[in-house]
């Protein structure tokens, strides 16, 4: 049975058939998109079983739907809302096309699923969301077992056309189903995926924790993660250094600037890397074989470890062999062989494809260095860069390789997440104002996991540096990459430029609306001030899996006001005993906004007009589990790290943090950290000995003597007058 309601849409335009007046545009919807949803269901359905071909029906039968619902309807009548309405096709009506006319066809469409009917959010996620989560759980345990095996480090993780493809669906659905797209859950699956990847030095969950007993701190052993840290790196010592069939997994500007990959290289160089991997795998292939052929002999391939360990036992060996009896299966990957056998093999590889190199051109190998250490910038021009890349073309010593070919040897994937800046991002240098990036310049999120991580799922948001993911792979745009410089404003610094719009738009990006899909959760985003941040060559934001919730300080409230210029209750939030330790607060549904974005970032600008650089700042961004978002930004001082006397700093070293302008020392005060970061400074703190640890559990009085450290002097007034000035 159709709805009431639907009959009484059908009045009016019946009203108006018989009036002859003219037909509107479209009628509105009835209040409550959910409801109105179920009421269109409820006709598609009586359509379905009154007509024989789906979607169409004959008028005849649309009239007696209709006069079910209104014994009024007349043959004539229908004629004239169908001449207006545009669904009739000869004999048969498109009633998809007559109900979306009927009820504001264009806006109806646009809304998400999940406002839709009980059936139609059941129908999405059972034959839509259900199978991609099941496409990216099968890849999470690929990529385990890929691990597990032993595969050569470059193998383990999904490659990079299938994260983007993963993406790309995601982002269909997630679009489909809140209106917006966002990357929770592939980001959290990609994260699990990433510690199987052999850069991880440990898994945050062995850093042993503790919560305050107010809940405004959580405590991590730093001394923990040290020794984690360290026993990583001294595994990866033991690794051959002979470059063979891999590439080095250090490049660019920084030590996280390696996601620009060298497709400039000496030709002994590819010769090492792509023809290595290929003999590589041709001895994985005869090992296979021979793997094959003993299996044969035994007639039981089913038991291969038992089949293996028992001819051993008999007395035979050889590396075939070995390798059944180590791994219970053929061999799949040359990560498997054994490490004191692929020395040997990559170093008669070596030994074999190097060349007599002849001296490279001087301002060729220039060039050729330059890409290698500022990869996305210019040499000298972009005109002569060009001319050079032409030149090494050309060159017998020189190949440019493809970057789909060579990004398969990479350890390090990242999800990339494309944004349209809306207002500008300036940089202050104490003599004028600068402007790095303009509104609509095109920006690139790239999100990859944060191997020394100090929170759930810690990821960086890397910027472009220097082009885009906006291109398909197979374009000469996507396979040179960095070395067109296509971009070159897009590689930018982490200091000194606090990006507040990225902060927010990567949040954004990693966070869903209210009723999230099953697997998305919250993560909030920040960047640290200088002192905090030891990569200042390469912009990144910290990426964390938190609810503004869980650090309760962020969604403190003091005097919170409506400001309906900026649609966010603004707040000035008072964490410490002085005056000058707060933080600003932005309460919103849509932190994106163009004029909220202007209004944090004129903020700072004035901050930088009144202090130049002795002044600096931690943003962040944090989602709500109540909706809506949380940007704070609070104003510190220019913190320095000094040197002391042997014994007198911090943890009796000879480095102690100090305040400028205070002149007050993390030693002086007795304070357990010391820095206002988008981690500390929200209660994530990382502390080394016992004593420090109950320092840190105080809670929120801890917060407050951390604010009041890292003060700025005189900062109160500027953001009051700010807000005053909006609030008028």
């Amino acid at each position: 049975m159709v709805s009431s309601e639907f009959g009484g849409a059908l009045l009016a335009v019946n009203a108006i058939g018989t009036s002859g007046a003219s037909i509107p545009a479209a009628m509105s919807l009835p209040d409550g998109y959910q409801r109105c949803s179920t009421i269109i269901e409820q006709f598609h359905h009586a359509l379905d079983d009154a007509s024989a071909e789906p979607g169409q029906v004959s008028k005849e039968v649309l009239l007696k739907v209709l006069h079910q619902l209104d014994c009024s309807w007349t043959l004539q009548r229908l004629d004239v809302v169908l001449n207006h309405c545009g669904a009739c096709a000869g004999l048969k009506i498109d009633y998809g096309k007559f109900v979306q006319w009927l009820f504001h066809a264009t806006s109806f469409s646009e809304y998400p699923v999940k406002k839709g009917s009980e059936k139609q959010r059941a129908r999405f996620l059972r034959e839509q969301w259900e199978p991609f989560q099941q496409e990216v759980q099968a890849l999470l345990e690929r990529t385990k077992a890929r691990s597990a095996k032993g595969f050569s480090l470059h193998e383990i993780m999904p490659s990079n056309a299938i994260l983007r493809s993963l993406m790309e669906t995601c982002a269909a659905l997630t679009t489909a189903w809140h209106g917006r797209a966002n990357f929770s859950y592939v980001y959290e699956m990609f994260m699990d995926m990433a510690e199987c990847d052999g850069h991880s030095a440990y898994l945050f969950q062995d850093i042993p924790q503790q919560r305050s007993d107010d809940g405004f701190v959580r405590v991590l052993d730093a001394g923990a993660r040290k020794r984690l840290y360290t026993g990583s790196k001294s595994k990866a010592a033991n690794q051959s250094t002979v470059l063979v069939g891999r590439l080095p997994q250090t490049t660019g500007e920084s030590h996280i600037d390696n996601l620009q990959l060298p497709l400039l290289m000496r030709r002994h160089e590819s010769l090492f890397l792509k023809v290595g991997h290929r003999i590589q795998q041709f001895l994985v292939r005869a090992l296979r074989w021979k793997q094959k052929r003993i299996l044969q002999k035994t007639g039981d391939p089913a038991a291969v470890k038992q089949t293996a360990l028992k001819l051993q036992q008999d007395g035979e060996d050889s590396l075939a062999l070995r390798l059944l009896a180590e791994h219970g299966s053929l061999l799949e990957s040359y990560g498997q062989v054994p490490a004191d056998v692929r020395g040997q093999a990559d170093q008669f590889i070596a030994d074999c494809l190097a060349p007599a190199q002849a001296e490279l051109d001087e301002e060729l190998d220039a060039f050729l260095q330059h890409c290698r250490k500022h990869p996305g910038r210019a040499y000298k021009s972009r005109v002569e860069h060009k001319l050079l890349l032409f030149k090494a073309f050309r060159s017998p010593d020189v190949r440019v390789l493809w970057r789909s070919e060579v990004e398969s040897f990479t350890q390090h994937r990242y999800l990339a997440a494309t944004w349209v800046r809306r207002v500008p991002l300036y940089l202050h240098d104490d003599t004028q104002l600068l402007v790095l990036r303009p509104a609509g310049a095109e920006e690139c999120s790239r999100f990859r996991k944060n191997v020394f991580a100090y929170a759930e799922s810690h990821g960086l948001g890397q910027s472009g540096g220097g082009w885009t993911d906006i291109y398909n792979p197979g374009s000469l745009m996507y396979e040179l990459g960095s070395l067109l410089c296509v971009d070159e404003g897009a590689k930018l610094p982490n200091h000194f430029v606090v990006d507040i719009e990225k902060i927010v738009r990567d949040c954004m990006l990693l966070c869903p609306d209210d009723d999230a899909l099953p697997g998305e959760v919250l993560h909030d985003a920040g960047q640290n001030p200088i002192v905090a941040s030891s990569i200042g060559n390469t912009q990144h934001t910290q990426i964390s899996k938190a609810s503004v919730e869980e650090f309760p300080l962020m969604m403190q409230q003091q005097s919170p006001r409506w400001c309906g210029r900026l649609a966010a209750f603004l707040d000035i939030v008072q964490v410490g005993t002085s005056e000058d330790a707060f933080f600003v607060s932005a309460h919103t549904q849509q932190p994106d906004s163009k004029p909220l974005l202007e209004f944090f970032i004129q903020l700072r600008l004035d901050y930088m007009k009144a202090f130049g650089r002795s002044v600096d700042f931690n943003c962040t961004c944090h989602a709500s589990t109540r909706g809506g978002f949380y940007v704070t930004l609070a104003p510190v001082a220019c913190m320095r790290k000094i040197k002391v006397a042997a014994g007198q700093g911090c943890l009796g070293s000879d480095m102690d943090y100090l305040n400028p302008d205070s002149g007050d020392t993390v030693t002086k005060l007795g304070l357990p950290v010391a820095t206002v970061d988008c981690s500390q400074g929200k209660g994530n703190v990382l502390c080394v000995t016992r004593e420090l640890w109950e320092r840190c559990l105080e809670g929120r009085a801890l917060l407050s003597r951390l604010y009041d450290f890292n003060r700025k002097p005189g900062a109160l007034a500027i953001a009051q007058h700010m807000l005053e000035k909006m609030l008028e």
